[in-house]
């Protein structure tokens, strides 16, 4: 029964968050749509902090887990390749398969997820991003480090810019990834699929990580 009360809230505040952001959510709205009453947010999650931390350990738990056991592996491996963009093709890949892996194991769709990562960047949750990096920061941290030895030499300051542009790449294309599908289906008839998405935008990805770093003024 507590595992039920505690996922029917999870679900709620998924959705809530994800389509009206942390700060404009009320806790009183998820316990509406998860049909609890407001007790059982503090007894199970102990605020409402805590129930947005939990919310984004339900995604990021299981991303980070697989998105270090294929890093472990690609370690391993004792073949590579002399072309940079065709390794983080690899990397890259592997961050992919990671999010659709999340995809798998859980009935909401990488667009929540997605939002749910914009969000934190986008509000003051200074709580969460210190949540996130105790708790996840070791694993992106591995990634970071990987992906750089394929990536121009570049400094610390140029590489975090770099990096988060990557990461809007990602973040947009997977939050708007609906409207897309329905856009590109209303203009070109075509009909696509996440999966697709991702994969062609792995390649867009390992390109422009390669993009000379200029000069600055």
């Amino acid at each position: 029964m507590a595992h039920a009360t505690t996922d029917r809230i999870l679900d709620a505040a998924e959705v809530e968050f994800a389509a009206h952001g942390f700060v404009e959510t009320s806790v009183r709205t998820i316990t509406t749509k998860a049909k609890v009453n407001l007790a059982a947010v503090n007894y199970h999650f102990g605020s409402k902090k805590g129930l947005i931390q939990a919310v984004t350990d339900r995604f990021l738990g299981p991303l980070s887990q697989h998105l270090q056991m294929q890093l472990n592996t690609y370690e391993r491996s004792a073949h590579r390749s002399q072309n940079n963009e065709h390794e983080l093709r690899i990397l890259f890949n592997i961050l992919a398969q990671s999010c659709q892996y999340v995809a798998q194991h859980n009935h909401h769709s990488l667009a929540v997820f997605a939002r749910l990562i914009n969000t934190a960047y986008s509000q003051s949750q200074g709580h969460l991003r210190k949540h996130l990096t105790k708790q996840y920061g070791a694993s992106f941290l591995y990634f970071m480090k990987i992906l750089r030895q394929f990536m121009p030499v570049m400094t610390n300051e140029q590489f975090f810019w770099r990096f988060h542009y990557l990461l809007g790449m990602l973040v947009f294309s997977l939050s708007s990834s609906e409207a897309l599908l329905a856009i590109c289906e209303g203009e070109y008839a075509s009909h696509r699929s996440l999966d697709q998405i991702m994969a062609d935008l792995v390649p867009v990805m390992a390109s422009a990580a390669q993009a000379p770093i200029l000069g600055e003024s």
